[in-house]
């Protein structure tokens, strides 16, 4: 809509077509004026102020034009960076549970291995650290 409006009002033009451009003459001191100046006709002066006018009002749409466009993307940049948040705890909380499942699964795990007759693997690796070292005793003295 914005885009529209600024379209409309660059075709549309506020100055007035005259066939005479206007004039203006230089005055001397007390030359049919009590001060020196500048004389200009009514085309002139009208076409002076509302040249002005319309500078002032295009420089307005302008700067309004590149507000908006600023903002529109400093909004969009503000927005894309919450999404990115929001996806980035979304992922981290995924890992926190994926973690936590795997950590309770491990447990489980070891807790049934542990169940299973721990004097017998402390007999058994008893057993297998005194053969080894009679083993390594034998090779090493002969």
């Amino acid at each position: 809509m914005r885009l529209l409006t600024l379209m409309v009002l660059s075709l549309w033009s506020n100055t007035a077509v005259a066939s005479d451009a206007g004039r203006f003459t230089f005055l001397g001191f007390n030359e049919c004026a009590p001060f020196e100046g500048v004389l200009f006709d009514p085309i002139a002066t009208a076409t002076i102020l509302s040249d002005r006018t319309f500078v002032n009002s295009t420089c307005e749409i302008k700067i309004k034009y590149a507000l908006d466009t600023q903002a529109a993307e400093h909004e969009l940049e503000l927005e894309n960076l919450q999404i990115r948040h929001v996806a980035l705890i979304n992922e981290y909380d995924m890992r926190i549970r994926s973690m936590e499942r795997e950590s309770d699964a491990l447990a489980d795990a070891l807790k049934k291995q542990s169940n299973r007759s721990p004097v017998l693997w402390v007999v058994v690796g008893v057993a297998s650290g005194i053969a080894m070292s009679y083993g390594a005793y034998k090779v090493f003295n002969e």
